[in-house]
């Protein structure tokens, strides 16, 4: 019982906890860069979002830590989200992060700018954005995970009342036994002393 309350924890803990980074949703070689996009999200969804980059020098394994990165992205109306991507939101200080906020769901043209002393280069690259999911489902972990504690709890207190019953059973039946026992065995004397006597 204490091994699964302990799973059920850390899965709940595991899958809230989505740092910057998650999951990479490309990766593109530009000129002598190499760009990896992640997001802590998938999909991405209409509302706040966390777009992560890591910068490699193409045909190198070495991040770049000290580059300037920039986000563009349109929609097909014409709505325009730009941001800058930085090591001072991310936790993971070998990614530049940007916390941005997609007004709308549908298809995005995304433009990821560099800028790493002399050099400068460009990606593009599309994003799909989904709607918001509905309120409960979003949160359906947060508000099943009281409940199924409480359920847990009077499951492990329904177990120790069985148990303490099955042990008091067992001594009541010993006790008896004991009893029929001395009961047998005084008759039994009895019954000697009397064929004595005759």
């Amino acid at each position: 019982m204490r091994m699964l309350l302990i799973a059920t924890c850390m899965s709940t803990v595991t899958s809230s906890v989505r740092a910057d980074g998650g999951t990479v949703l490309w990766q593109r070689t530009t000129g002598p860069f190499r760009v990896t996009l992640f997001t802590a999200q998938t999909p991405l969804r209409k509302g706040p979002g966390d777009l992560s980059v890591m910068l490699e020098e193409a045909g190198e394994t070495q991040p770049i830590v000290d580059a300037r990165v920039f986000l563009e992205l349109e929609n097909g109306a014409g709505k325009t989200v730009r941001a800058e991507a930085t090591h001072r939101l991310a936790r993971n200080k070998l990614l530049y992060c940007s916390l941005i906020n997609l007004p709308e769901a549908g298809h995005w043209k995304m433009k990821i700018i560099i800028e790493y002393g002399d050099e400068r280069a460009e990606v593009l690259d599309h994003l799909m954005v989904a709607n918001p999911q509905p309120m409960l489902l979003a949160y359906w972990k947060l508000v099943t995970f009281p409940p199924m504690i409480i359920i847990l709890f009077i499951i492990n207190q329904w177990l120790r009342r069985m148990r303490v019953h099955k042990n008091k059973c067992g001594c009541t039946e010993q006790v008896g036994k004991g009893a029929s026992r001395s009961v047998n065995s005084a008759v039994g004397k009895g019954a000697v002393a009397s064929s004595n006597v005759n």
